[in-house]
């Protein structure tokens, strides 16, 4: 791996001192993206205040958990990367959630890479990939709620939505919407699997504040983390879905 870990273990150092007092999880936040490697300048009081820890913690992220056969970017309103993690959000939150989920979705921001590489995948990449503490939420809203969440998305130009969701990006408003292959009905009752952040009122969506809500306490990143994990050796290949989820309709 052409980087350092350095970040990671400022990272989990700090997590070690605040690990008894009250967490306030950071969930989006608009910064650059900089790739730390070898040619960076080496800290020696750093790397001294850190060597107890190297060893272990290499081992940790180095570890290869599956195998990317195609690089995954990030772009809106549609990318194969986007797609990837949201259906495996959706699919994960099936076995936690033990029910049917209608969908899930992650807000733009809350994937923090331009791309997954090709090649092999280490519990490092999906660390930078999702390097946020955020849990998983539930969500349950009419379709009243659903289309004013969804207008939301097309608002800020697109976010990841799992294959289970189709709508056409009108402006600043979803339309066409399919779930399951079925028209919206506002009169029914949506199950949306999401970040904490989201169902909190990031990004404007305060409004989701009158949804039903269940709180998982489990981080969204170990669940992709423990996807890929859990995965027979002959299945560990990323084959990312390459569809058009969100049509623009001005394309």
């Amino acid at each position: 791996m052409q980087k350092s870990f350095h970040v990671i273990w400022i990272y989990l150092l700090t997590l070690c001192v605040l690990g008894c007092s009250k967490q306030i999880y950071t969930a989006d936040i608009d910064t650059s993206y900089y790739r730390i490697s070898k040619k960076n300048a080496s800290d020696s009081e750093l790397d001294q205040l850190i060597k107890p820890y190297r060893t272990q913690l290499d081992a940790k992220m180095n570890e290869v958990i599956a195998f990317n056969e195609k690089e995954m970017t990030k772009a809106r309103p549609n990318s194969n990367l986007g797609n990837w993690f949201a259906d495996v959000l959706l699919e994960e939150a099936v076995h936690v959630y033990d029910k049917d989920i209608d969908m899930a979705m992650q807000n733009y921001g809350g994937i923090r890479v331009p791309f997954l590489k090709q090649g092999d995948i280490t519990v490092g990449n999906i660390y930078e990939l999702m390097p946020f503490d955020n849990q998983l939420v539930i969500l349950t809203m009419d379709g009243k709620l659903l289309q004013m969440l969804l207008d939301r998305v097309a608002e800020k130009g697109g976010w990841p939505i799992s294959s289970t969701l189709r709508f056409t990006m009108n402006g600043s408003k979803a339309e066409q919407i399919l779930i399951k292959g079925e028209p919206i009905d506002y009169t029914k009752k949506y199950t949306v699997a999401l970040a904490d952040y989201i169902a909190n009122g990031g990004d404007n969506c305060f409004f989701l504040e009158q949804a039903e809500r269940e709180d998982h306490d489990v981080l969204i990143r170990d669940l992709v983390i423990d996807h890929l994990k859990n995965k027979p050796q002959d299945a560990k290949r990323i084959r990312a879905d390459e569809s058009l989820r969100i049509n623009n309709s001005k394309n």
